[in-house]
This record gives C-alpha cells, structure tokens and sequence, in this order.
C-alpha cells in the first residue's frame, strides 16, 4: 500500500538515559511520540532505539539538533550520537539539522526564546501533548526527561515551513 505524498518527519531528541521521538505526517498531524529509553548512557542502545523507530515509522525526513550551531550546548557522548546519526545518512532517508535558533521561529517571541515557553506553545498547538507537558523548572531542579519530547516535536515542525498566526479577533469597525 503506497503512501499519500504527505511528508513524514521522524525527530530525534537524545536525553541522558535514551531518546525523544516524535512523528509529524504534515505539519499539522502528529502521529507518535515519546521516549525510548536505554537504562543509562550508551549511545550503542541510542542508536538501536533509533533504527528501530526508523524500521517502525518508515519517515521521508530524520531530523536532529544541530549540535555544531550557535546556542547549542551538548555534551561530548550527544554530540557524537548525533554526528554518527548524520555520517549514517543515506539518501533514502536525509537527515535535516535544526538549529535552536530555527526553533525559536516556532512561535511568538519572547515565549519561544526559552525551551519551556517553546514546550507550552507545542501542547496547546497540539493537545493531545499536554498531559506531557512537565511543570515549569525551577533553577535547582534538573530538567525533566519529557522535554525531550517537546524538543523533538519542535525539530519536526522545523521542517515544514511555518504557518501564519491566526489574526487577532477584531471588533468592527
């Protein structure tokens, strides 16, 4: 059975104990998403993970962070993970960098200009991730693993171009 021409984008968000997914047909339509996780730190169970969610989903686009731009703040083994992710590409399945700063475009400034502003923008975008949605960090928690999730979903809706705001709702004039 052959799919309609709608693109699938897979995004990947890895976290300290294993991966964010998200799967996005169009750029209105999430499919999946979650967390896949491997115990501890081990890019080999990462990386089966993704190639296993890449078996499962059959995307037409892997979208990842650009780890090398500006802003971004990575450790030395996500870095590599997601170097090994792009050396792996074939041209079956292309591989789209997001950089943060593409991800702030996601929304209005100044709420997309932080993660959790660009998390709550996502879940009221799409509903069905706001059970999803952890409570805001204060500066001595550490971040909850579930805003892997909401990165992923940003670096999937990275790839579509962006849609026009809603016009405000005007009284007549």
């Amino acid at each position: 059975m052959k799919r309609d021409t709608v693109t699938r984008v897979l995004a990947i968000d890895p976290y300290s104990r294993g991966v964010g997914f998200a799967v996005l047909e169009g750029s209105e339509h999430l499919i999946d998403w979650g967390l896949k996780t491997t115990g501890r730190a081990d890019n080999l169970k990462a990386t089966r993970a993704i190639e296993a969610l890449v078996a499962r989903f059959q995307p037409d686009i892997l979208a990842v962070e650009d780890s090398d731009a500006a802003g971004s703040r990575r450790g030395g083994r996500v870095q590599q993970l997601l170097d090994q992710i792009v050396a792996a590409k074939s041209p079956r399945l292309p591989v789209r960098l997001v950089s943060l700063q593409q991800l702030s475009a996601i929304g209005p400034l100044p709420q997309a200009s932080t993660k959790y502003g660009r998390a709550c923008l996502l879940a009221e975008r799409f509903p069905e991730l706001q059970p999803s949605l952890p409570r805001f960090r204060k500066s001595y928690m550490s971040e909850d693993d579930r805003m892997a999730i909401f990165d992923a979903v940003g670096f999937a809706v990275a790839c579509f171009p962006q849609r026009e705001p809603k016009p405000a709702d005007q009284p007549p004039v």
